[in-house]
């Protein structure tokens, strides 16, 4: 019968075809191993692992069952819980949930006979290792626990038996409980190979014993018809110092070898896999290359592709040797030449191992003879003639001004055009002369990382590592205006962003601490920037409009000044104390400003700001200071028009006292003067009101009110006697009227016709008395307000 062979997605555990790169949960599948699958599951792990896929993939519930990121625990759409209904759908669910999320107890075989003592730093997507302590002799152990559903491959395990034990770890112990394969193995106090040289390099008679070591385990292991795929110093570990014994461990991703080569996955850590596995297709030498590998980085300190992404060491495997010139030992890099050959069927095994540890002096070098996609001809650009694309890339860097002068007058382009044929090259250069904003510094640029994505990142010939940017930003601090455009143009032209887009980790962690901040910096400018906005535009008093502005929508730009900020950006990302003190810093200098500045207390205290928003507030220093300007001209021209107000009234409640003088002393009797006398008063008293409803402090101003004061009660009774003769007046308007003094005509023809002597001077007397009655009161009350005038 034939095998079927499948990819189980670590993280939500679903079997998918070998063909699949990537789940449905969306987890990649590239770096999983085939592995075999089963027939006949136990039926436990079989249920609980459907549960699991559909309760943290899709939501049961029916108006919802959306798709769910896996361990989930609410729907991230109807925002229900996806662990109730694991619970209802599985009896043993709290220990069913628990397994899945974390190991927190070692499975039941072993948990009666030991204990953990705690979790080993090392952790894989296929199982946890744990140290733990038998009880009875407190023998310290490693159990593997793989996790749930995962079972590693039976015929690697037989297979490995036939390892020597001096050349693997030994494995005490293996089985099955509660739905975990686990095995019990030796515990080798000593550690890695990587922890055993990370304090001190070891010297060349240390690093010859470690190749025999290394070598005769990996001999032992192709012959026991396995592949490891995985050798790397933290798969290596040191059993003991004296003398030297190296074994090695996790085989977790090791491959049968039934034949010359073995179609694989693409499972490997890259900085150790060898070209060929890239493809999947290996053999044994895929290991040498490791070895190589391993060896190269013990005699550097450090891996030759230390901080580089994965895309870039891609590159370097697909296009370019391996540097060792700079080993200094130059029978080790005999050996490195041999263990490194791209070709493998080239590429030195044990034997010629074996011959170079035993100095045999007839054991040839090893010689490249796989094309590096080298020029057709050399490019002369200064002093370098350049045979390969990271050749002309490196030289192109250190040659800028040249570089940017060939893109300009098309030169490199025909040269790639017609020279060497590159196409692709060709392409790239073509794109970018088509977009006329690009700067010819960013297109040289692009051209270098085209040709070169490892290459150290450099910026018009100068590099642009963290420590030369924060000597920018350290000049630019203080005042330097080349250092901050310098930063400017590095932030604009997107310099950082193209190397990390180019796999370089340490530009991308320093794009990815840039832009966060400039991007905090923006939120906090915008709501900054708003609320001086509005405060700027409410007309204070004695401001005048700007016709401009509201004729033509003028307006100021409030996008944030990131062209000036961007030194004290990087100051934030990498200076700890920078932020407290420029926090100091601006408590003391908005000391004095907060009563002038509205929207500083709508920003919050000082005290209490985002660091984002300490940068928006120096930013904005100068708002404020024209804001305290603005307010104290306000103010000066308040002071000054309250005063002139004050004046003002002082002269008009004089000038009112003086007309209710001259309107009270002047004759009465014509109902014109009556009317202006009336309209003095109420002019007198609408001023009194004013001056009662004002708290001006101004000396005129009190001046004014004591002078209108002091006449209140004279102003009261004439305008009550002014009240009074009006009312006379009108009663006496019957008496003086038409009818009356047509009656009094005829009773003057009348009354000597028919009463003769001393009757008629009696009806005279009768008709003098009542005049007198009728307007002799108002005579005397027009006497009285005079003689109230005269007072005023």
């Amino acid at each position: 019968m034939s095998q079927t062979y499948i990819r189980r997605c670590p993280a939500c555990e679903t079997e998918n075809a070998p063909e699949v790169m990537r789940c449905v949960c969306g987890t990649l599948l590239s770096g999983v191993d085939l592995m075999e699958k089963r027939e006949q599951a136990e039926p436990e792990v079989e249920v609980k692992q459907a549960i699991v896929s559909a309760t943290e993939l899709i939501c049961s519930y029916e108006d919802c069952e959306q798709s769910n990121p896996p361990g989930s625990e609410l729907c991230v759409y109807c925002n229900r819980p996806l662990i109730k209904e694991l619970a209802a759908t599985t009896p043993d669910s709290s220990e069913f949930h628990s397994q899945i999320h974390s190991l927190l107890s070692l499975p039941q075989a072993l948990r009666d006979r030991y204990k953990i003592l705690h979790h080993l730093p090392t952790l894989g997507a296929e199982a946890e290792l744990l140290l733990v302590e038998e009880n009875t002799s407190a023998i310290q152990r490693v159990a593997k626990i793989y996790r749930h559903g995962i079972y590693g491959k039976s015929e690697v395990r037989e297979r490995l038996q036939a390892v020597p034990a001096e050349h693997r770890v030994v494995v005490l112990e293996a089985g099955v409980s509660d739905g975990h394969a686990y095995e019990l193995m030796e515990y080798c106090e000593l550690g890695s190979l990587k922890k055993f040289v990370q304090d001190k390099r070891p010297d060349p008679a240390m690093l010859e014993s470690i190749v025999r070591e290394l070598a005769t385990a990996i001999a032992s292991v192709h012959k026991a018809g396995l592949l490891h795929r995985d050798l790397k110093p933290e798969n290596i570990l040191v059993r003991t110092l004296q003398p030297l014994d190296l074994i090695l461990t996790d085989f977790g991703i090791s491959s049968v070898l039934d034949a010359t080569q073995r179609l694989t996955g693409t499972a490997r850590t890259l900085p150790y896999a060898s070209p060929e596995s890239l493809s999947g297709v290996i053999d044994a030498k895929a290991d040498y290359w490791a070895l190589g590998m391993i060896m190269l980085e013990l005699a550097l300190g450090q891996h030759p592709f230390a901080g580089l992404s994965e895309a870039v060491i891609l590159h370097h495997l697909t296009t370019r040797e391996l540097e060792l010139n700079a080993v200094p030992d130059a029978y080790l890099r005999k050996l490195l030449r041999g263990l490194l050959l791209r070709d493998p069927k080239k590429r030195w095994g044990e034997e010629q191992i074996m011959r170079w540890l035993a100095r045999d002096a007839s054991l040839p070098d090893a010689v490249e003879t796989m094309a590096m996609g080298g020029f057709r001809e050399p490019y002369h650009i200064g002093q370098y003639l350049c045979h390969t694309r990271e050749q002309l890339a490196v030289a192109l860097a250190r040659n800028w001004d040249d570089g940017v002068r060939d893109i300009s007058n098309a030169q490199l382009l025909a040269w790639f055009r017609d020279v060497q044929k590159d196409q692709n090259s060709v392409r790239v250069l073509l794109d970018m002369r088509q977009d006329k904003k690009l700067s010819v510094d960013v297109q040289l640029l692009r051209l270098i990382l085209h040709l070169a994505p490892g290459i150290p990142p450099v910026w018009r010939g100068e590099t642009i590592e963290l420590p030369a940017i924060l000597s920018y930003a350290n000049r630019a601090l203080k005042g330097d205006e080349a250092a901050s455009s310098w930063l400017n143009q590095l932030y604009n032209y997107g310099v950082l962003e193209a190397y990390a887009d180019a796999g370089n980790k340490e530009v991308a962690s320093i794009v990815q601490k840039w832009q966060h901040c400039c991007k905090q910096i923006e939120q906090a400018w915008q709501e900054a920037f708003g609320l001086v906005k509005d405060y700027a535009s409410k007309q204070l008093p004695g401001e005048h409009s700007n016709i401009d502005k509201l004729m033509y929508g003028l307006d100021t730009d409030d996008s944030a000044p990131l062209h000036k900020l961007h030194a004290r950006v990087l100051a934030l990302a990498y200076d700890e104390r920078w932020p407290e003190r420029l926090r100091k810093r601006l408590v003391v200098a908005y000391a004095g400003l907060r009563a002038y500045c509205p929207w500083l207390a709508a920003l919050g205290e000082i005290e209490q700001m985002p660091v984002a928003s300490l940068l928006v507030l120096e930013a904005l220093l100068p708002e404020a200071q024209k804001a305290v300007e603005r307010q104290q001209k306000a103010e000066t021209w308040q002071r000054t028009s309250d005063q002139d107000a004050a004046l003002a009234m002082k002269q008009e409640v004089l000038r009112t006292i003086k007309a209710l003088r001259v309107a009270a002393t002047d004759s009465l009797l014509p109902a014109s003067a009556v009317e202006d006398l009336h309209k003095t008063l109420d002019e007198y008293y609408v001023l009194l009101e004013k001056l009662r409803a004002s708290a001006s402090t101004e000396l005129p101003w009190q001046e004014a009110k004591k002078a209108a004061l002091r006449v209140e009660h004279i102003a009261a009774k004439i305008s009550r006697l002014l009240d009074s003769l009006v009312a006379r007046r009108t009663e006496n308007q019957g008496w003086a009227g038409q009818e009356m003094q047509i009656f009094v005509v005829i009773a003057v023809i009348a009354v000597p016709v028919f009463f003769r002597g001393g009757n008629f001077y009696w009806i005279l007397l009768l008709a003098l008395a009542v005049a007198a009655w009728r307007f002799l009161p108002n005579f005397l009350t027009m006497r009285k307000i005079r003689e109230l005038g005269e007072q005023l």
